[in-house]
């Protein structure tokens, strides 16, 4: 597949060989583990020379070792191979010892993502004070969104995300993704994805170049946000004592699961039915009395965050999957 119109191969790294085309996971807005383990265990491990490449995945049969290795080596010293001049050697110096001298060039550009204990400071400061907060956040769904006809060809998001109808963008179009696009701009705390994936970050930051969102000037945390609260214990805390909304397909078993935890819930609306349907769940939602709303909405939950601080005056939290999980019982409260 081509590579994204506005960006270049660094920005959008392949999945191991160069040639590997994109693909969409749809993971929870990029989930994967916490914030600098698998960094910190990468660097160490990247100080010493390496003559070999990592070795394949056990009991893995004999083609997928195959092109295990072979991927490995393209993504690694196949590449280094091409900044090598000709008739030259570069000896004992292995990719990863490139990559860990590299790394420490460009530490200083390290960003630092708010932690869940600062992002629920921040939720809680807004509730005490009664002023407007917006927690987004942004996974595949919302960058392919914003890529289709951008950096990338429709037809090749279309390929990359058959999730995105059920996501609430049966189709991207200049519309929705200006909205979109405005509201990551005018939110107050915006989650991005930890992961380097093609889909991710690769996405993230030439999608916002294309729309002018200067990404330095935003309130980042991850895009796990609503998971990492919930980890930390600080998702019941914050929502103690407040008037709580719930929004989205699981409004009704989440209302309930919150009633039996003794949150005052005061307003369930259902389904939201796509990016167009934003208008009417912002009218419905003007009508219910609540401090904080919880919004389970797929891509649209973004919009609808950004507009009940906006324009209402309360609190917002992208809440994703999270309600899933909690109202089949795979995580408890």
């Amino acid at each position: 597949m081509p590579a994204p119109q506005a960006s270049t191969p660094k920005a959008v790294p392949a999945r191991g060989a160069g040639t590997a085309p994109l693909r969409a996971t749809h993971h929870p807005h990029g989930g994967v583990a916490p914030a600098g383990q698998a960094g910190a265990s990468a660097a160490g491990s990247a100080g010493s020379a390496k003559t070999l490449p990592p070795a394949e995945p056990a009991g893995a049969p004999g083609g997928y070792a195959e092109g295990y290795r072979d991927g490995v080596f393209a993504g690694g010293e196949a590449l280094v191979a091409q900044h090598i001049p000709p008739d030259h050697i570069l000896p004992a110096v292995a990719a990863a010892d490139l990559i860990a001298a590299g790394f420490r060039q460009y530490a200083p550009s390290l960003t630092r993502l708010a932690s869940p204990h600062e992002v629920a400071d921040q939720i809680q400061g807004a509730l005490v004070a009664q002023r407007p907060l917006s927690v987004v956040r942004l996974g595949d769904g919302e960058l392919l969104t914003l890529a289709a006809d951008t950096v990338l060809p429709g037809e090749q998001v279309q390929e990359l995300a058959p999730f995105l109808p059920y996501a609430g963008v049966p189709r991207s179009v200049p519309e929705i993704r200006a909205a979109l696009a405005e509201s990551i701009q005018g939110a107050d705390w915006v989650g991005v994805p930890i992961s380097r994936a093609p889909t991710f970050q690769g996405l993230l930051f030439p999608v916002m170049r294309h729309f002018g969102i200067d990404w330095s000037r935003l309130k980042l945390t991850s895009s796990t946000i609503n998971y990492s609260l919930h980890h930390a214990g600080l998702l019941l805390p914050i929502l103690q004592g407040r008037r709580v909304l719930v929004i989205g397909s699981q409004a009704s078993g989440l209302g309930a699961l919150l009633l039996s935890h003794g949150i005052h819930v005061t307003g369930m609306i259902g389904s939201v039915a796509g990016v167009m349907d934003v208008p009417r769940v912002v009218q419905e939602t003007a009508a219910h009395s609540f401090d904080i709303a919880l919004v389970a909405a797929g891509v649209p939950a973004v919009i609808l965050c950004r507009r009940i601080a906006g324009e209402l005056g309360r609190v917002a939290l992208d809440f994703g999957h999270l309600a899933d999980k909690l109202v089949t019982g795979e995580l408890h409260l």
